[in-house]
């Protein structure tokens, strides 16, 4: 807010010159510091400014790989770089050769600078007098370091500014939370009133950043995070990780700084080409396995080597030629290319043909030394196993790109999957067992069943009642009854010894017990609950036991039992079915003499029934069909085919057997009988249906389709659940969740949720897996239901990939045993697969089908999605360069280091563990600061498991980068530094971006940690066609930043932000973990506000990335032309921008192919997080810039279909909504949609109808939506042409009649309307319940708009600058009026009403500025204006309100103190960091309208502590203003840039207005008083106290703001120091102290000091209001003065003068300065005070002046200066006396003297020896006397006038003399300002007197005014012109009208 918001930091732009005639144009790029809001408010140049210039237009066609950086050259003096001497002789001929500035020498430059020429009166604004004016001068060098001679030592830069290249200015765009230099803040200035951002944070000294979420420069790595590092410097803990990432750097030469080290050149012995013919081989300079091999400078060898072969090193400095195919295994810890390298392989692409292969070895640092010098180089450590080109050239082609060549990767056009799986059955496990044979007779089968089903009678030699119970058969029903039941160990016996005696059980085998009982209860009614489930305890439910008897002497007796649970229990004299299982271990089988199974714990008097009882072993039903297991996993999962005769629960199992066990029921439905699991008795979320699979089915890449049906009874709220399979695995225990159902209701009944899962690596079971039913909506709280559960199945459907169809042209290249990798299909890089060609065979279509060693997981291939499939690329090739794997993560790197003009090729090579973790300048593949390198070729390589990127491009220009695929990297696999310009990157893909690099490993500086496909900082690159696919964070992060960091992030200066784009199309981002495509910073349009030279991207594709498709950050105009999204979370976010167009997009929701694809992983599905939103658009809610210049519009759809947001709840229940566009939550500022925004042809398909949630978008602020629909595509009913979507609220649809139909959503589409859009924003506090009220005028139908205010909290809501209160109308065109209501409909006003207009729709008509008639109330100033100041006094104080405060974060800034304040009432703390922050309160408009142009006091009592609550010791209230040592208060005037329009509104601020009153003490209550003038009328002003230093709090009390009346008889205030204090006193100019001195005074009264001046007119000043004094009107001044006892008081010199009296003034821009008090007569007081005096006649421009100031300046600026008495007051007029003082007997007051330095007064004895006269003396002219100022007004033609006085004449030695006639003494009246130029008149004596020269002599004379006199407004009286040897002795003169 304080300052001007911003500082102007003046960088040297990087845009293309005309014919690139350019010179080093000083940009005027605003850099801001803000949060929330950047601003444009200084423009240095104009539109026609910028359209004068030829600047480059749009490019239609890809530009030359030439456009930007073209060459390279360098000052003739630096030998290592020079240029072919024809080239060298046209640039120093273009450069004129010249130097010069302070820098001396310029940097050279790599490449061409791309600048543009800046006009000279921004050059001369900018203060660069030094530019050079020729055309080539001045270069400066973009991509390289600076300049030195050779072996010279190079001056260390600095990344900071010069203090000539920053200047003050005001926020323009506050993109970046950068702190400022310090320079910066030196050069930092201010005005009294500033025009200032409508953004107050945008500060240049902000202790915390600008808001940001996680994008911004936080992101940014070359910044540190202070919190990070210990303040000490490096010393304290927190550096530790700071200080070892450098010591590990730094411990490599080349891992440190490398721009000290000069650039290397082709050999001058090698010739330009080489001739290889008939040369020798490679042999002849082989020695042993640890010598190296030396290829000789100018000489050419052949590899010739064998199969495998080691040496001590390879350095080419001639040319080394490998034969075409040559097949050798090369082990060298470094290759050192100085001269050249050519090798080439033909073959088809397989590891069976892999040619030359380079394999760095070792983990020692090698050394390299040119062999020829270069600066810094000699010698310079290489590291460990480097691949160094330094000056030499590489002629690698192992992929050449010819006709037929096909591609290194390509989409994968289908899966050829492979069959299920078909395991060997295990019995018992998965099929059935058989009953063991006959112990003694091994002939006879004994059955699998036995079976009692009571039908042909039965067995009482097994069955028996017991202990008094009686069995008894009934024949009819064929069940046997228990009756008799007395006690509860009665009921049911089987003794089952014979039948094990005979059979034997199988151990550990699982038999089913499963029994039909019925139970009758006499004292229940039929059908009434049983006691077992009344009471749900065992003690009251029949249990099933099992009793073993052992041998004698072989142990005890087993007892075991099971309870019938209430949940599977029946209902009285109800039949009910009761199944359980049981196994036998070793120690109960064996010794057995007897077994018995009872049925027992029946109630006293029960009847109980059994009508079966069946034992078995599980049959063929329990168990997967034999011959196919894998195709149904679950059995029985429709419960239609159970054994123990269709009721046994088994294979189904319960954890929880004392609760409840899996149930068969039976239901008839429509006629139909149907079997259904019932699941009772719940206790748990978990408990549910449980089953075991077979984990042998679970093939790795097979896909499974899950279904089941459900109900629930009991509660009515709705419950969701999951189906999970867990159990242990080879990675551990999983919890695999591979389907979310939906949530349902009881009253829903059956509900049908299926899905499909691939099964991966999470399903290695290793033993069966358990199945569960896992509800989310349930708990202890909640209570538990019943669930039914029916026709569950896992279903087999496809089997993995065997193979995978591929284009086969595309494939030409790729052969059998050729290593192949295939991106991931999911949310997730981790999920691409690698796999190895087996087969490859050709189809008809002329596909062909690759067959896979192992077969892999089925993708997603283009026959699913069209367009948005995997792909696939052969990762091997027949040249490999390898790092030899020695444990760590370094690998080998391959670099090609300051190598200019060398055109390199390095294609179709594998690079395999290359790279080296974490350190610099050691990556894969690296052109590293090369300049100009056209021709260069990397392209159709392979880069994979690098330990650090892939290609790095720094500092090089004009490359090819090709059809490279780089798979399994740590870092980012593509990037392109700062510097790096006009590269064509086509056709590369990035896969498997891994996060190996974390924040404590990285490079200092440097961001590969967020491990990205392609991370782009320049935007002069060509990106074409490339796919990145699993980034770690991103697929493409494209950024650009405000400074321009070189080599070693040197800033070299520029504002990549500004610099047109280059080409950025076809490109694609799929399965990375956060956004597809991340662009932040582009800021292209406010270089050269064109709409048509903005940043435009291309045909983009982003699909399956976890969250956003496209994030778009800070982009400015940016165009979005063509593109595909799908099944990204968001399909394209737009934050902090506007301007923004998205036309010709297809954007799609989760599609059911990916939804069927995803595993249960948080991380690999949509909506991995609760608090997600599904959307296909999310866009802002507010514009983020407000300037008049920015885009005024927010989001423009054209040509866009959106479908697929309906179905989000039904596949993931955590999405918190699903829409197709949703609006953000943290970018509004005033609770107000003013996005201004527009859709044409949009389709969205959506069977909610939904377009945007417009409830939701109102709990996010946003209650008043309008998008405007251009051709009615929106429309529901599909009829309209035009129209507007808006919030479904009465208050935006009351006024459109008929038009508007209620849609979903809580959104409204009105047909055929065209609205146009007004706000006012007015004071939050006591307006909460007003509304606005809109009247059309025509047909007199109103509206009531309420107010909308943001609730983030305290402290916003109480922020000066956003806690305002909204009320937004959208209206047609019309006549309106408008008018604030209260609940009654009383007017009312909200304080202030700021009126806001958006810019027109983009639609014909619409309201429009001038159609609103805004009806104020009336105002009774006088008593309601009395005190605009609101709750300013602490004794009536019971809150903070309606005080606000400008400090823009913190929890509670304002906090009101009870008991604190002045006389024990309530104060108001408030906690500030910053000067710049303060307290402040809204101003009542209506009084201030009221009172404009008149004067107000302002009074405010504080107290200022330090953080400790201390009394602060750093204020100092006598230091300007601007140094902010002292409070002081500001106002704050809301102003419109165009009142015609009042779309932009701006803040004036008006500081100083009141200051700290002297004497101040900080330990006590101090006053900020002042008075100042009221503002012309504004939309809003607000009062801030602010300016102490940093971290000073405040504390308030005792506030007003008053009218302040203008007194003619007293316009000084506290003039003689009555008050005690220095109130209405303050200084004037410079840190001047000003002190009251108590009793100094005259008379014993107070007199004010001011010292410490530093000018002669620096002083004690006071601002008056003389508004009551009009023009014509004498004011009298008189004071009374001290200062040096030997001031000069006639004399002129400034050194040693006396103080005068001044007023300043100043009126609509004049300023007037008047000396208005004179010390006249040299006759001080008799304590030395000096009287000054003067009467001023006021003019017309000092009428009512805006400022009017009291000062005295003119005196020494060593003395201190003293002052009393001060007055002034008007003379009121009397034209029958004329004269003032004219007996003198207030000595010389009125009186002066003619001219200052030629003659004195001295005051003497009057007339007859009493009172007073004058004397004038050492006079050097007649002329030289007495004057005074008359009333003009009274000089009227025709008027006489009587002129009486007494004279007396002296000699020198006061001796009297005489005078005879016109040596006598005159009065002359003087007429100045006259119609006829001035007037004198001359009045001789009229009386006949003789002259007495020792006495005193009468005067009379008497004069007509004259026409001529009349006609002047200045008359002054004049006593002189008598012989300048004597003295003038006066008294007694007075002018009198004459009767």
């Amino acid at each position: 807010m304080k300052f001007q918001n911003a500082i102007l930091s003046l960088a040297t732009a990087t845009l293309g010159g005309v014919n690139n005639n350019v010179v080093d144009a000083k940009l005027w790029n605003l850099r801001g510091f803000g949060n929330s809001a950047n601003y444009n408010n200084n423009e240095v140049m104009t539109k026609e400014d910028y359209h004068s210039e030829s600047l480059p237009s749009a490019v239609e066609e890809l530009p030359s790989p030439s456009a930007n950086l073209r060459e390279l050259f360098i000052d003739e003096h630096q030998g290592e770089r020079k240029l072919p001497k024809k080239d060298k002789k046209q640039k120093d001929k273009d450069s004129g050769k010249k130097k010069g500035g302070k820098k001396g020498q310029k940097d050279q430059l790599i490449g061409e600078a791309i600048n543009v020429i800046a006009p000279e009166d921004v050059v001369a604004k900018a203060g660069c007098d030094d530019i050079d004016e020729d055309d080539g001068a001045r270069f400066r060098r973009i991509l390289k370091k600076g300049d030195q001679e050779q072996g010279g030592k190079k001056a260390k830069g600095s990344s900071k500014a010069n203090k000539e290249d920053v200047s003050s200015g005001s926020c323009d765009s506050c993109t970046t939370t950068e702190e400022p230099t310090q320079e910066e803040i030196d050069l930092t200035g201010d005005d009294v009133a500033v025009e200032a951002s409508d953004d107050p944070t945008c500060d240049p000294y902000a202790e915390v950043p600008c808001e940001h979420d996680e994008e911004g420069l936080e992101d940014d790595p070359t910044f540190v995070d202070p919190t990070l590092i210990s303040p000490e410097d490096d010393g304290g803990g927190g550096a530790e990780v700071e200080a070892t990432s450098r010591q590990l750097m730094d411990e490599r030469r080349l891992t440190g700084n490398t721009n000290q080290i000069g650039t290397f050149a082709p050999l001058s012995c090698n010739p330009v080409e080489f001739d290889c013919t008939g040369a020798a081989g490679v042999s002849t300079v082989l020695g042993g396995e640890s010598d190296p091999v030396v290829v000789p400078c100018g000489t050419c060898l052949v590899y010739d080597l064998g199969a495998e072969v080691t040496i001590g090193g390879l350095n080419i400095i001639g040319k080394l030629h490998v034969p075409t195919n040559y097949k050798s295994t090369l082990y060298t810890p470094y290759v050192f290319v100085q001269g050249e390298l050519e090798m080439s392989d033909d073959q088809p692409i397989s590891e069976d043909n892999t040619s030359m292969k380079i394999v760095l070895t070792g983990n020692s640092d090698v050394m390299f030394t040119p062999h020829e010098p270069v600066a810094g180089a000699a010698p310079l450590n290489a590291g460990e196993k480097p691949f160094l080109v330094a000056g030499g050239k590489l002629n690698i082609h192992g992929w050449d790109k010819v006709e037929g060549s096909g591609k290194t990767w390509t989409p994968i056009l289908a899966n050829a999957a492979a069959d299920r799986l078909y395991p060997d059955t295990v019995v018992g496990e998965s099929a059935p067992r058989i009953a063991l044979p006959h112990l003694t007779d091994p002939s006879i089968s004994c059955p699998n069943k036995v079976v009692h089903d009571f039908e042909d009678g039965v067995d009482f030699s097994v069955w028996k009642g017991g202990d008094g119970n009686v069995l008894a058969y009934n024949e009819t029903s064929g069940t046997l009854t228990a009756t008799n039941l007395r006690h509860h160990y009665q009921g049911f016996r089987l003794d089952f010894t014979k039948f094990v005696k005979d059979c034997p059980l199988t151990q550990d085998a699982t038999y089913l017990v499963t029994i039909r009982l019925k139970i009758e209860d006499p004292t229940l009614e039929d059908g009434a609950v049983s006691i077992c489930e009344s009471q749900n305890h065992e003690d009251h439910c029949p249990k099933l036991g099992r009793r073993i008897i052992k041998a004698e002497g072989a142990g005890s007796l087993y007892d075991s039992k099971q309870y019938l649970l209430p949940s599977s229990i029946g209902k009285n004299n109800e039949w009910f079915t009761f199944s359980t299982t049981w196994t036998w271990n070793e120690n109960e089988l064996t010794d057995i003499v007897g077994q018995v199974l009872y049925l027992e714990n029946f109630k006293a008097g029960q009847i109980i029934h059994m009508d079966e009882f069946q034992f078995e072993l599980p049959s063929a039903k329990s168990y997967p069909p034999v011959d196919d297991p894998c195709n149904e996993l679950v059995v029985n999962g429709n419960a239609e085919n159970a054994d123990g005769r269709g009721w046994n629960h088994y294979p189904m199992w319960t954890h929880r057997s004392a609760s409840w066990v899996p149930t068969i029921l039976e239901e008839t439905v429509d006629g139909v009988a149907n079997k259904y699991w019932h699941i009772g008795n719940r206790f748990w979320h978990g408990d549910s249906l449980r089953f075991h699979i077979n984990h042998q089915c679970f093939l790795q890449g097979a896909t499974y389709e899950l279904s089941l049906r459900a109900r629930f009874t009991g509660e009515t709220h709705a419950s969701r659940y999951w189906f999970e399979i867990k159990g242990s695995t080879t990675l551990g225990y999983r919890y695999n969740k591979p389907l979310y159902c939906p949530a349902q209701s009881a009253a829903d009944g059956w509900v049908t949720c299926s899905g499909v899962f691939v099964v991966d690596e999470n399903y290695s079971f290793t033993s069966n897996p358990e199945i569960i039913f896992v509800t989310y909506d349930e708990s202890d709280s909640t209570g538990y239901v019943d669930w039914d559960f029916d026709d569950v199945s896992i279903k087999f459907q496809s089997g993995p990939a065997g193979g995978l169809e591929i284009d086969g042209t595309d494939a030409a290249r790729w052969g059998v045993n050729a290593d192949v990798h295939i991106t991931s299909s999911t949310l997730h890089g981790d999920d691409a697969q690698n796999g190895r060609v087996k087969a490859i065979s050709m189809k008809e279509n002329g596909n062909v089908v690759l067959e896979l060693e192992n077969p892999i997981t089925p993708v997603i291939s283009e026959e699913e999605a069209p367009g948005y499939g995997v792909e696939i690329a052969v990762t091997s090739r027949n040249i490999k360069i390898i790092g030899e794997d020695d444990g760590t993560y370094n690998g080998g790197y391959l670099q090609v280091f300051h190598t200019p003009g060398v055109a390199q090729v390095i294609e179709g090579v594998e690079f395999f563990n290359m790279g080296q973790s974490s350190r610099k300048n050691r990556f894969a593949i690296q052109l590293l600061y090369n300049g100009n390198v056209e021709g260069t070729s990397i392209s159709s390589n392979s880069i994979r498991q690098s330990n650090m990127r892939c290609i790095s491009v720094d500092g090089t220009a004009n490359a090819t980068i090709a059809s490279n695929v780089g798979a399994g990297v740590s870092g980012h696999c593509f990037y392109f530094d700062r510097v790096s310009a006009d590269n064509m990157v086509v056709d590369n893909l990035a896969s498997n971006m891994n996060n190996r690099i974390g924040w404590h490993n990285r490079i200092d500086g440097w961001d590969d940690y967020d491990a990205d496909g392609f991370a782009i900082w320049s935007p002069l690159n060509h990106i074409i066609g490339n796919v990145a696919a699993g980034g770690h964070k991103r697929g493409f992060r494209y950024y650009c930043d405000w400074r321009t960091l070189g080599e070693d992030l040197v800033n070299v200066g520029g504002n990549l932000r500004r610099i047109p784009m280059g080409t950025f199309k076809d490109n694609k981002a799929h399965s990375n973990f956060r956004q597809g495509f991340h662009l932040a910073d582009f800021e292209q349009f406010f270089q050269f506000r064109d709409p048509n030279n903005v940043p435009v991207f291309e045909n983009l594709s982003a699909y399956r990335n976890r969250e956003q498709g496209i994030y778009a950050y800070n982009c400015v105009y940016c165009e979005f032309i063509g593109g595909f999204l799908s099944d990204n979370q968001k399909g394209i976010e737009i934050r902090r921008s506007d301007g923004i167009t998205v036309q010709d997009f297809v954007i799609q929701g989760q599609t059911e192919t990916f939804k069927n694809y995803v595993n249960d992983k948080n991380s690999h599905k949509l909506c991995g997080h609760s608090g997600w939103t599904y959307e296909g658009i999310h866009m802002m809610g507010t514009m983020w810039r407000l300037d008049h210049l920015d885009p005024g519009f927010g989001l423009r759809l054209r040509n866009v279909a959106l479908s697929g947001f309906d179905k989000e709840k039904e596949y993931y229940d955590g999405c918190p909504s699903t829409e197709p566009i949703g609006l953000s939550t943290d970018t509004h500022y005033a609770a107000h949609f003013d996005y201004k925004s527009s859709f044409e042809n949009v389709t969205i398909d959506d069977s909610r109808d939904v377009i945007l949630d417009g409830c939701r978008a109102s709990s996010y602020g946003y209650p008043d939506i309008v998008i405007t629909d251009t051709n009615g595509s929106l429309d529901p009913d599909k009829i309209a042409s035009n129209g507007a979507l808006v919030s479904n609220e009465p208050y935006m649809t009351g006024l459109l009649g008929d038009s508007c139909k209620a849609t979903a959503g809580c959104m409204s589409y009105c047909a055929g309307v065209c609205l146009g859009m007004f706000t006012f924003f007015t004071e939050r506090f006591g307006t909460e319940n007003y509304k606005l009220r809109v009247t059309d005028t025509a047909s007199g139908v109103s509206v009531d708009i309420p107010g909308h205010a943001r609730t983030y909290g305290e402290s916003w809501n109480n922020y000066a600058y956003e806690g305002q209160r909204s009320f937004s109308a959208s209206l047609p065109a019309g006549q309106y009026t408008a008018e604030f209501v209260d609940e009654l409909g009383n007017s009312v006003w909200p304080t202030y009403a700021e009126e806001q207009w958006a810019q027109a729709a983009d639609c014909e008509g619409g309201v429009s500025i001038g159609d609103v008639t805004l009806i104020k109330p009336a105002v009774d100033a006088a008593t309601e204006c009395a005190d605009i100041i609101r709750n300013g006094d602490s004794a009536t104080r019971t809150d903070n309100t309606p005080w606000l405060h400008t400090k823009w974060y913190g929890d509670n800034v304002l906090v009101l103190k009870p008991g604190e304040g002045i006389d024990g009432g309530n104060a108001i703390a408030m906690d500030r960091v910053h000067h710049w922050t303060g307290i402040a309160q809204n101003l009542n408009t209506l009084c201030t309208d009221a009172g404009e142009g008149q004067f107000y006091e302002f009074n405010a009592m504080m107290k200022m502590t330090d953080e400790a609550g201390n009394p602060s010791t750093v204020i100092n209230p006598n230091r300007e203003w601007w140094r902010n040592q002292s409070p002081l208060l500001t106002i704050n005037d809301r102003q419109y840039r165009d009142a015609s329009t009042k779309e932009y509104l701006y803040t004036a601020e008006h500081r100083d207005l009141a200051a700290l009153v002297r004497p101040f003490n900080n330990a006590e209550w101090s006053r900020v008083h002042g008075i100042f003038k009221m503002m012309p009328t504004s939309a809003r002003l607000w009062v801030e106290l602010e300016r102490a230093p940093d971290n000073v709090k405040f504390l308030l009390d005792g506030a007003s703001l008053t009218p302040l009346t203008c007194s003619r008889d007293s316009l000084v205030r506290n003039g003689n120091l009555e008050l005690g204090d220095t109130r209405f006193w303050d200084t004037y100019g410079g840190d001047v102290t000003i002190e009251v001195l108590p009793g100094a005074g005259p008379n014993g009264g107070n007199a004010l000091k001011s010292s410490t001046r530093n000018w002669y007119d620096q002083g004690q000043a006071q601002a008056l209001n003389i508004d009551c004094v009009n023009a014509g009107d004498r004011i009298a001044f008189s004071a009374k003065i001290k200062s040096d006892a030997n001031c000069l008081i006639y004399s002129w010199d400034h050194t040693a003068r006396c103080n005068d009296l001044f007023l300043y003034t100043s009126k609509a821009g004049v300023k007037e300065y008047h000396r208005v008090g004179f010390i006249t007569a040299d006759t001080p007081d008799e304590d030395g005070w000096h009287h000054v005096h003067g009467i001023h006649v006021h003019t017309e421009n000092g009428e009512k002046p805006d400022n009017a100031r009291l000062y005295f300046p003119d005196a020494n600026m060593a003395w201190d200066v003293y002052t009393a008495d001060v007055k002034a007051y008007v003379l009121e007029q009397n034209c029958e006396a004329l004269v003032m003082n004219p007996d003198f007997e207030e000595k010389d007051l009125y009186w002066t003297y003619t001219d200052r330095d030629r003659s004195k007064v001295k005051v003497v004895p009057g007339a007859g020896g009493s009172g007073h006269a004058l004397r004038v003396y050492d006079r050097d002219h007649t002329w030289r006397g007495l004057r005074q100022v008359l009333d003009s007004r009274c000089f009227v033609a025709s008027e006489e006038f009587t002129i009486t006085a007494k004279f007396r004449l002296t000699d020198a030695a006061l001796a009297g003399v005489a005078c005879v006639g016109t040596q006598c003494p005159s009065v002359v009246i003087y007429g100045r300002k006259c119609a006829s130029g001035d007037v004198h008149q001359q009045i001789w004596n009229a009386l006949d007197i003789t002259w007495d020269p020792e006495g005193w002599n009468n005067y009379e004379a008497a004069f007509a005014v004259t026409a001529e006199l009349a006609a002047c407004k200045s008359v002054e009286v004049w006593i002189h012109q008598v012989n300048r040897e004597w003295n003038i002795e006066v008294d007694d003169v007075q002018i009198s009208a004459s009767a």
